[in-house]
C-alpha cells in the first residue's frame, strides 16, 4: 500500500514524501517509489522524521498505528491528518485532542460494502489509477510472483511474507506474471 501511495502523492499532489524503512533494500525500494527523504521506523519514529522535517509534518500514512501512536502525534502539526488502514483494536485517541488532529479511516471497498450514494466513485478512482499505469506515470509494486496456483506455492508465499522481509506485492498466480 505504501509503495503506490508514495507513487500517487509525488504524481498527484505537491507534497514532499518522506517514507520509512529500516533496511537498505526496503530504503532503496521507496526511493525508486519516489520518496523525498527516508527515515528509519526502528527506535525513536519521531526524532528520526524531526532530522529530516524540523517543524513536523501535516500528513502521516500508518498502516501500523499501535505502538506508533505517540511518535505519530508528536510529529504531526496541530490540525494534521492521519489516515490508517490497520485494525489496532486499542488505540488513544484522546492523544489526538491536544493538537486537534483529525482521524481517517481507509478501507477500499466501504462504498460497495456500505451501498454509498457516490459507489461509483470507487469505479472513477480506480479507471484514474488504470489511467496512470497505463501512461507509465505510476509502476506496478509486484516484485514476486509464485506459480503455478497449488498448496506448495501458496506456502511459500505466505513464508516469503512472514519473513518481513518482502518488498512490493508477492502474488501467487495460476501463471506466472511479470513484474514491470
Amino acid at each position: 500500500m505504501g509503495s503506490i501511495l508514495i507513487q500517487l502523492a509525488k504524481e498527484l499532489t505537491g507534497v514532499r514524501v518522506i517514507a520509512t524503512a529500516s533496511r537498505d533494500e526496503t530504503r532503496e525500494w521507496v526511493t525508486k517509489m519516489g520518496a523525498d527523504a527516508v527515515v528509519s521506523h526502528r527506535g525513536d519514529l519521531a526524532a528520526n522524521v524531526a532530522e529530516v522535517a524540523s517543524g513536523g509534518v501535516d500528513w502521516v500514512f500508518t498502516s501500523q498505528t499501535g505502538k506508533n501512536l505517540p511518535a505519530i502525534v508528536e510529529l504531526l502539526k496541530p490540525f494534521g491528518e492521519i489516515v490508517a488502514i490497520d485494525d489496532e483494536a486499542e488505540l488513544d485517541l484522546l492523544s489526538l485532542k491536544a493538537k486537534a488532529l483529525s482521524w481517517h479511516w481507509e478501507l477500499m471497498f466501504t462504498r460497495s460494502a456500505q451501498h454509498t450514494a457516490d459507489m461509483v466513485l470507487q469505479h472513477q478512482l480506480l479507471n484514474e489509477v488504470a489511467d496512470l499505469v497505463d501512461a507509465g506515470r505510476i509502476h506496478t509494486t509486484l516484485t514476486r510472483t509464485f506459480s503455478p496456483l497449488n498448496a506448495q506455492q501458496l506456502r511459500a508465499a505466505h513464508a516469503l511474507v512472514e519473513t518481513g522481509s518482502a518488498i512490493g506485492k508477492t502474488v501467487v498466480a495460476a501463471e506466472e506474471t511479470s513484474a514491470n
